[in-house]
């Protein structure tokens, strides 16, 4: 990349990297009551922002942390869209699902090592979470009683949705072609920072939904 490219590169790194401070202060602020699933988010939000401090600023050029830590943030997510199921027993098969899948993808990298399907391991992370939260919004498309927009759910989920349909499309795209140049790279680097930013405004949004209907449900209760 040029170096205005990188410069713009660096600076949407250190955007994406502070966005998952902004949900963390407003569970700090407004005292957000914690479900399982907002205390997963907050888990999974404080995980992603030490990832990109490590990833990008502490240690960039170790290729051994971003699969782990891609691993470590896929199974959160995977748990979080475990929470927001009603069916226990979708629970429960949530549940057999993230153990198989952690011990076929470290039984992969400790033969094949590491890095070597590191591309098609976060290709199939995202086709699973885009399936398992697809059903979570069908779920919520079917309950009548509710209202989508005012659910901290619904956001979670969009944004989970965003983010794990764009991580498939590219990785589809830049494994069709085994000559993907450097630059090609970069670019996709660009488009999943700025699908981050995505994916953080509705993690904001539902955390900020959760505090207005916390502080609603108090004024009813007045």
């Amino acid at each position: 990349m040029d170096k205005t490219g990188g410069s713009l590169f660096v600076a949407l790194s250190l955007v994406v990297m502070a966005l998952p401070l902004i949900p963390l202060c407003i569970f700090f602020v407004r005292k957000v009551q914690l479900t399982p699933v907002l205390n997963t988010l907050k888990m999974l939000c404080l995980f992603i922002f030490l990832q990109h401090l490590i990833s990008g600023f502490i240690a960039p050029n170790t290729p051994v942390i971003q699969p782990i830590a891609h691993l470590v943030e896929f199974l959160l997510s995977f748990y979080l869209i475990k929470w927001m199921l009603a069916n226990k027993q979708a629970r429960d098969i949530m549940n057999m699902a993230m153990v198989s899948f952690l011990s076929v993808v470290v039984t992969v990298y400790a033969i094949k090592g590491i890095i070597n399907y590191y591309g098609v391991i976060r290709a199939v992370e995202g086709l699973l979470l885009f399936v398992s939260v697809f059903i979570v919004l069908l779920q919520l498309i079917g309950n009548r009683q509710i209202v989508m927009i005012n659910e901290a759910v619904f956001w979670i989920a969009g944004g989970i949705l965003c983010n794990a349909g764009m991580a498939v499309f590219m990785e589809a795209i830049t494994a069709c072609d085994t000559g993907v140049s450097q630059q090609i790279q970069e670019e996709k680097k660009m488009v999943l920072l700025a699908t981050e930013v995505i994916r953080f405004a509705f993690f904001t949004t539902a955390v900020h939904v959760a505090a207005e209907g916390k502080k609603e449900a108090l004024w009813t209760g007045l």
